[in-house]
Parts: C-alpha cells; structure tokens; sequence
C-alpha cells in the first residue's frame, strides 16, 4: 500500500482535525468512498476526523466510515472543512426518502452540504476548501446565488471535477476555481488491487461460487434501459457470450433501487452469474471491478473504479447527465459514454485491455489528484490570506444580520427556493400491480409539481407513472398487430414500449440536437413511431412532425404525447432553454391538439384519454397515420372505447 507522511500536525505537534461534509449516510458506493480517500491521502488519524451528512447513522456495509448528523458540525471543532465530493452542490429539494427526516427535510438536505458548511466553518474562523464536488446544473440566480459567491470568497481554495461544474457555479472573478478528476480515480493507491484480490473471491465463496477464470462487472440502472427487463437480461448474456466471461451484477447504489432490480434480473438470467444485491462492504464491490476483465453499466463510480485498476469500461447514460462526459472528457475518453445497451453491444472494442495512451492519461490524471492531496496538506498549515479572513468576517456579519432567526449557520435556508406545494396523490386500498415490469409496490412521489396530471403512483420497480401505464395499456393493443411489429423508431428512453417487441427497432438517445429532433434515420420508414413528451424542446415542432410523418410507414402509427396535458388549457411558451426545465422551450396545453390539425395536414388523428388501471387516472395520448384502414382498425378496436369525447 502506497503510506501517506502525516503533515497533519502543526509545529507544537498538535494533530490537526478535519471536518468533511457529503452523502455520507446512504447506501450508495461512490459517496461512501470520498471520507475513506480523503482520510487516507491526507494522513488524518481516526479520532482527528468527522463526516458529516444531512441524517447520518451507520450502515450495513463494514468498512464505511460512520456519518454523523450535520447539525453536530458546528460542535465539533475542526482545522479545516472540506467540502465533497459527491454532485452535492445544488440548491433543489432531493426525493430521497432517507432525507425526508433529516434536519433540514428535503428541502434543505443537499444545500446544508455546502451553504451550510461554508457558514459553520465562517462560524468558527477555520479553513474551508472545495474537494472537487460536482453541480448537476446551474445555480438560480439571487439569494442562492449570493450566498453561494460569498461561501467562494470565505474559501482557501475551490476545485469542482468536471468543466460543466465550473461553469454552473459561476464564481466570482477574484476566486479561482479549478478542475480536477473525481477523486476516485485515486482509489488504487489507497487500496491496491493486489490487497482486494482476496476479497473478491471470498465474495464468490459467500454466495456458494467458485471463482471462475474470467468475469465482468455489471451495473444495471432502470432509468437506463433500453426497453423492459427481458431486453436487458437478453442483452447481458449476449454480453456474457461476447466476452466469454461470467456477468457479476452489483448493487452498486441500493439507495436507488439498484438491489431490487439486481435480483428481478436475477432471477431471468439463463446463464451463471454472480447477483452481488447485498454487497457486505466497498471493498468488496471494489475488488470484484479491480479483478474483472471490463466494466459495463450505468454508475459513475463504477466506471472510476474500473479505470483506476486500468481495467477498461462502457457507461451507459443520458448525455444530460453532464457528470459522465466531464469526466470521461478529462481522460480523453468520450467514446466510452453510450446512450444505450444496445449501443454498447457495438462497442465491444472498448472492452479490450486498455492501451498504452489510455493508461498513459489515467496516470497523469492520477498525479493531479496527488498534486491536489499536496495541496490541500500544506493549506493546513499556511496563513490564511488577509481577503478570506475579511470573506470569514462577512458570512459572519451575513448570519448576525438576518431579520430573524436562525441567525447562525443554519441561516442558509433563508435563501432556497420555496417548494411547491404538492397535493398528495390519494391511498387506494387495491393491491398495486405494475403492467409494465409485474412489480407490486410503490416508491415516494418525487416530483414537485403536482400540474402534471399522471406523474404519481411510481412503481418501485421500473419508475413508472401512472400515465406510463396508461399508455402501456394502448400500446399493449397495437402491439397485438404483428405488422405494426414490422419495425419501430422511439425518441428517448422510457418504459412504455420495449425494443424487444419490434423485428427492427432504432433508439435516438439523444433525441434533440440543440433545438431541433434528431431526424429519423435516412430511408427507412417505420410501422410505429414514438415521440412522447419530446416536443417541448423543438423549437419548430412542425418542422419535427414533417419529418417523423416521413419516415412513417403507409399504414404505419405515429405516437405523441405532452407532458402537460391534460393538466393546462393553454400553451406557455416561453420562447427559450429554460436551464431549470431540462431545456423546454415551451409548455403545452390541450390546444396543442387543435393545432395537430394544422401540423399535420391530411392525416387522420385519434386522440385518446387511456386510464391507469391501478389509479384510475387519465392522461392523454395521440395516434397519427396517413392510412384510412389503419384508422378505422384503430377506432375499431379496444382502442377505441378510450378515444376522447368530441375527438
């Protein structure tokens, strides 16, 4: 194992105490690793070193190290605040039910990681640095703002980990912000692979296995798949088969859900494989990725890991989910960001053993990181410059002069955004059954705004709404059609259809570029069309519904729906990407459906209202073909006992 100096005392030896701040108190591998890096690469004894999270308790892995509420901090003396890693700085509410009871709710859980720190370490006149976290998105504009430049000011140095973050935290001028690698990357020097190689096998032994010659680390997320759960399990032993290895499955974030799906896929499998939904520590997961030949899956940290034993890897994500390309960018690996399993089944080149510049990359990578441990080592005993003890001096004057309580550090939630009232969907007795995936019990309401009609009763297993299985409901009639099963086009991931009931099925993941849909694929022309809530972000729809009625077949369907309606009379269209909005342009309201007409001349339009049939709630869906018989089977069928009232 490479040892650390301990220049963690000052000259009278006295150690110095480090108080770091993240999600350190839920179930999911990367957060969990940030306390352990840090800890180890600084040098910092166990005593002289404090976690801090929104909730805090132990966990049932082994080897994490135990969190303690946030509103502790401030009790606890430390030398220096850190603050990350982690995408932990934003200002919106979290869905996450762990938070719900936390001290600040949800409202306040993620801002108390780096407003809140920032104003406990002003509190008390110590050090405060930024260890690379990230920003998933812009920072409002006003109070959150405003604080958030003040918190920069206070700080002896901020590093964020990806080019988008920087930009996203639009700090002031006078404060340099650099860039660096998750740390992660580091994670071999901490424990190298040699020292996990034990506990790899141990972790096939666990579950009555013996450890095969070759295997592949796996992580399946269901907001990232490509269709429903027989498409994947299809796809995973197609990878099996490929790589001529054993699939190991992990569980890498449990708080997400990630356990539930490891084991319904699980128990699909037809080939061997290895179902790690119960990890027993992060060495575990660790040494089980160090040892594989590749990595394939949806988690970030999974990919780091793999890179940081120079293992070689795929991700599969949505590109607007910047955190991977910022990354990957930074290594010069882009390429080994796909939108979907299917895409990374073509790449298969990328999982042979990486190359020379590869390596070469991840090892100056690493040395930055090093550079940064060096770094944030002799901070702690530098004087602090005369502008941030002025920067300490103004938080403080900052929390003594609010108009009312709190008037300490848990002042931050005076600046966050208020939170829309919900309405809380009603308890239906019936027992939950999901006509999607088959799953039986239901998560929390994550959304926030209670204007979309539909958008409860999540199931727990795949994420979908009720709306989702309305539509289901009529897609489960088409379907019932073998010659709309000739061939089929979807716009972005969702579960309402599955790629695996078409003969020939394209996924446009992206599905816009800037302002415009992605065209279909040049010549060839599709039975069944999918372009559900994709309209919002085009800023010429007609243009986008000219091109999909293209590449529509004659007696082919078109599907479009608005995430809206019903729900709003009138369209809103504000004329620009709203950062806050995923980038929608506009939304709609039902006279979106009489401007169908006018868009789509000549073609023959059957609007119909499906019902969710666990909720009983409605949402709204329309049909498009060219073909006089295609519409009138469509009318004909159970479809049509749903087509909307004067439609």
């Amino acid at each position: 194992m490479t040892h650390v100096l301990d220049m963690t005392q000052d000259e009278t030896g006295v150690a110095k105490r480090v108080s770091l701040y993240g999600t350190f108190d839920v179930l999911n591998y990367g957060d969990l690793l940030f306390p352990l890096l840090l800890r180890d690469r600084l040098g910092i004894a166990e005593e002289d070193f404090r976690a801090f999270s929104p909730k805090g308790g132990p966990l049932p892995w082994n080897d994490t190290i135990l969190a303690l509420p946030i509103d502790q901090a401030p009790h606890s003396p430390a030398d220096l605040h850190v603050i990350g890693g982690g995408n932990i700085i934003h200002a919106n509410a979290t869905p996450l039910a762990d938070y719900a009871g936390s001290r600040f709710g949800g409202r306040g859980s993620y801002a108390a990681l780096w407003l809140g720190a920032g104003l406990i370490a002003a509190q008390s006149g110590a050090r405060l640095v930024w260890n690379a976290p990230g920003l998933p998105r812009p920072l409002p504009p006003g109070p959150v703002q405003a604080l958030s430049n003040a918190v920069l000011d206070a700080s002896l140095m901020v590093t964020v980990r990806d080019e988008k973050s920087r930009e996203f935290l639009s700090a002031p001028e006078q404060q340099p912000v650099s860039v660096m690698p998750d740390t992660v990357l580091d994670l071999a020097a901490m424990w190298p692979a040699a020292s996990l190689r034990d506990v790899a096998e141990s972790a096939f032994a666990r579950h009555g296995m013996t450890t095969p010659v070759r295997w592949f680390a796996l992580h399946v997320n269901d907001r990232y798949l490509d269709g429903d759960e027989a498409l994947q399990v299809r796809q995973i032993e197609e990878l099996a088969r490929t790589l001529d290895a054993l699939p190991v499955l992990i569980a890498i974030g449990p708080c997400h859900g990630d356990d539930q799906l490891a084991r319904r896929i699980g128990q699909m499998l037809s080939i061997s494989a290895l179902i790690l939904d119960q990890p027993d520590s992060l060495k575990e997961i660790a040494g089980l990725i160090a040892h594989a030949v590749c990595y394939v899956g949806s988690s970030m940290h999974g990919l780091i890991t793999a890179l940081a034993y120079d293992k070689p890897a795929l991700v599969i994500a949505r590109p607007h989910m910047v955190k991977f390309d910022g990354f990957l960018t930074q290594l010069g690996m882009s390429d080994r960001l796909v939108t979907s399993w299917e895409a990374a089944l073509g790449r298969i080149d990328l999982l042979k053993p990486l190359g020379d510049s590869d390596r070469a990359a991840i090892a100056t990578a690493r040395q930055r990181i090093a550079e940064h441990w060096a770094t944030l080592r002799g901070l702690m005993d530098q004087d602090v410059p005369e502008r941030t003890v002025r920067a300490m001096a103004q938080l403080r004057a900052w929390m003594a002069q609010r108009v009312r309580p709190p008037q300490d550090w848990e002042a931050f939630m005076s600046v966050l955004p208020a939170v829309p009232v919900q309405s809380v969907p009603p308890q239906i007795n019936a027992a939950f059954h999901c006509n999607i995936c088959g799953g039986d019990s239901l998560r929390p309401e994550r959304k926030l705004e209670d204007s979309l009609i539909g958008h409860g009763y999540i199931c727990a297993g795949c994420n979908a709404s009720a709306r989702h299985r309305a539509m289901r409901g009529v897609l489960n009639v088409l379907r019932s059609d073998p010659a709309l099963c000739a061939s089929g086009l979807q716009y972005g991931r969702h579960r309402v259809a599955a790629g695996g009931w078409f003969k020939d099925f394209d996924l446009l993941e992206p599905a816009h570029d800037g302002a415009a849909l992605v065209p279909p694929p040049a010549g060839k022309r599709y039975q069944m069309l999918l372009c559900l809530d994709m309209l919002e972000q085009v800023a010429d729809p007609g243009a986008a519904l000219a091109g999909l009625r293209g590449a529509m077949a004659q007696d082919g369907v078109l599907l479009l729906s608005f995430r809206t309606a019903p729900g709003r009379a009138t369209t809103l269209d504000w004329g620009f990407p709203r950062g806050d909005d995923q980038g929608r342009l506009r939304t709609y309201g039902m006279d979106m459906i009489d401007r169908l007409a006018d868009l789509l001349p000549g073609a023959h339009l059957s609007v119909v209202q499906p019902v969710d049939p666990y909720s009983g709630l409605e949402t709204l869906l329309c049909l498009v073909t060219d073909s006089v018989t295609r519409h009138d089977w469509i009318r004909n069928s159970a479809i049509g006992d749903m087509i909307a009232p004067d439609r």
